[in-house]
């Protein structure tokens, strides 16, 4: 733990103690939300102390904003990554839609996954359903990602217009979330739905977020899409 008593600290362990702070803080806006998570929480989850908090990120408010935004921009640079790739390899020709919906999804798994299995980045969406000031109103800095997604849409689905392929890619980001959601191993909800009266939910999950149910969910979505 970094006191702050005026000792040097290398630049190495700076920075890990900052990326300790940051990522613990992750975990805990996507489980309570920014506005429960305290600094006290914080220190509690990483190790660190109250300044080291304000040393490295000037306030919590500013740490928590900054893992807010992380959760999301580290899963669409992801997302447009994969996107460039497939349009490079089409060379201007339209993609398979699951191709689209696969690179819209997938990176939901592979780049947020929480410490217990689950998804940082599903929950986060969740807790900014829930309370409306933990949204921090980041279309701006995120905008760009829908745009292109939806311009993809566009091109396959060359009789839809853009108003509704800006629906189609809503519901396609809302549906996985939702059904990605109830895979949480915190809420496994698709195995409470399923007891019987009288029974109890395994100690082991049945589902995991892995790539079995992704597939599951793109299957589901295209037939909204009207692709099965």
């Amino acid at each position: 733990m970094d006191d702050f008593s005026g000792e040097p600290d290398s630049s190495s362990r700076r920075g890990q103690t900052r990326q300790t702070i940051l990522n613990a803080t992750k975990e805990l806006v996507a489980l309570k939300g920014p506005n429960a998570t305290t600094v006290r929480d914080i220190t509690a989850a990483s190790g660190a102390n109250g300044a080291a908090v304000n040393y490295y990120f000037q306030s919590k408010d500013g740490l928590v904003r900054l893992a807010t935004q992380e959760i999301t921009a580290d899963v669409n640079r992801e997302r447009i990554g994969r996107l460039d790739a497939l349009e490079a390899k089409a060379a201007g020709t339209p993609l398979d839609p699951r191709e689209i919906l696969a690179a819209l999804i997938e990176p939901i798994l592979i780049i947020s996954r929480a410490q217990d299995g689950g998804s940082l980045y599903v929950r986060n969406v969740f807790q900014m359903r829930v309370d409306a000031r933990a949204g921090h109103h980041t279309f701006g800095l995120n905008g760009h990602v829908a745009r292109r997604f939806i311009d993809a849409i566009c091109k396959a689905f060359p009789d839809l217009s853009r108003e509704d392929a800006i629906w189609q890619y809503e519901f396609a980001r809302g549906s996985a979330i939702h059904l990605l959601a109830n895979l949480d191993p915190l809420s496994r909800r698709f195995e409470e739905i399923a007891l019987g009266d009288g029974d109890h939910l395994p100690e082991t999950p049945v589902h995991s977020l892995g790539q079995k149910e992704v597939d599951r969910v793109i299957d589901i979505i295209l037939k909204g899409f009207g692709r099965e």
